[in-house]
């Protein structure tokens, strides 16, 4: 799809491209959500449980929704907060993002303020909201799967999981959710996190950007390594629009044996994951790096694990 918008210039076929894009991640939203939910109802995902700044989870989602807030004439404030929490802060990222974009989402004027205040051993983070509020009768079934409250509302207007999501993690990360609404005055949603008791502030790592503009006619070359051809041609199309030359391969020995063949160093890699019966793509890397250097590289995968995560930050990739 991205390397078709490219390709298009008239107004009628980039409307029907725009239809086709909403369709494909309104479906990838909803997979993701049903598989968060499936996640939190079986087993439950390992928790990756640790002192998180809440700053950490504030500043990036005000620099997302300010222009989601500013499209619909909101005023978005999401206050500052020194406090340091215990929780997995994937999840309590999740959870924070949900409550925000459903805050936005039914809110038609006014404002949405975001912060935290300490309560007894715990910090209580509460969304406030001036929409049209939820009458008591309503307020347990808003956290049933695909229950929206707006009949009106379409598909791109939210699915009627993102609740559901933040009950089921709130619960299993024991984080009491709690809720305050009066119809006609507006919501606010609340959940107590427990205070870290240690906390080793870690300097945040300078931003990289590699954005697709900094990246045209640049003369780089990339090694792409993606089992799937399909994918890995639909890839190659979108990064040689770019002005980038693609040299691909479809597994690590393959692509070993092509960077000794050809005697030259990328300048970037792109690695799937699952590379079928051979070495993986962090194993991969890590060959590449002993015989080249290091290299800037990405990690294509779908594998969710808390182990996997783990590797690759390992490997700053």
């Amino acid at each position: 799809m991205a390397s078709l918008s490219d390709k298009i210039d008239t107004p009628d076929e980039k409307t029907v491209l725009d239809k086709a894009e909403t369709a494909l991640g309104a479906a990838e939203q909803i997979i993701d959500a049903l598989l968060n939910i499936s996640k939190l109802e079986g087993d439950g995902p390992s928790f990756d449980i640790r002192p998180v700044a809440l700053r950490e989870i504030f500043d990036p989602l005000r620099d997302e929704m300010d222009l989601l807030a500013a499209q619909k004439g909101l005023s978005l404030r999401i206050v500052d907060s020194s406090q340091v929490v215990d929780s997995d802060p994937a999840y309590l990222r999740r959870i924070v993002q949900n409550l925000l974009t459903n805050a936005i989402r039914y809110t038609e004027t006014g404002r949405v303020v975001v912060g935290a205040r300490r309560n007894g051993d715990s910090a209580r983070i509460e969304v406030w909201d001036t929409g049209p509020g939820i009458a008591e009768e309503d307020q347990n079934r808003i956290f049933e799967e695909f229950h929206r409250l707006d009949a009106k509302a379409s598909n791109n207007d939210g699915l009627g999981l993102g609740l559901a999501i933040v009950e089921r993690a709130c619960a299993r990360l024991g984080h009491p959710l709690g809720l305050w609404s009066e119809p006609g005055r507006g919501s606010c949603f609340m959940l107590n996190v427990a205070i870290a008791r240690r906390f080793d502030p870690v300097r945040p790592a300078k931003a990289r950007s590699a954005s697709a503009t900094a990246l045209r006619a640049s003369g780089l070359i990339m090694l792409l390594v993606e089992n799937d051809p399909q994918l890995r041609r639909a890839m190659s199309i979108l990064i040689e629009n770019w002005g980038v030359s693609v040299i691909e391969s479809e597994e690590a020995e393959s692509a070993l044996q092509l960077m000794e063949d050809l005697e030259i160093t990328p300048d970037a890699l792109l690695l799937d994951y699952q590379l079928g019966d051979g070495a993986s793509g962090t194993e991969l890397f890590e060959e590449l790096t002993r015989r080249l250097g290091r290299l800037p590289c990405a990690i294509v995968m779908a594998e969710r694990s808390v182990k996997l995560r783990h590797e690759t930050k390992r490997l700053g990739v």
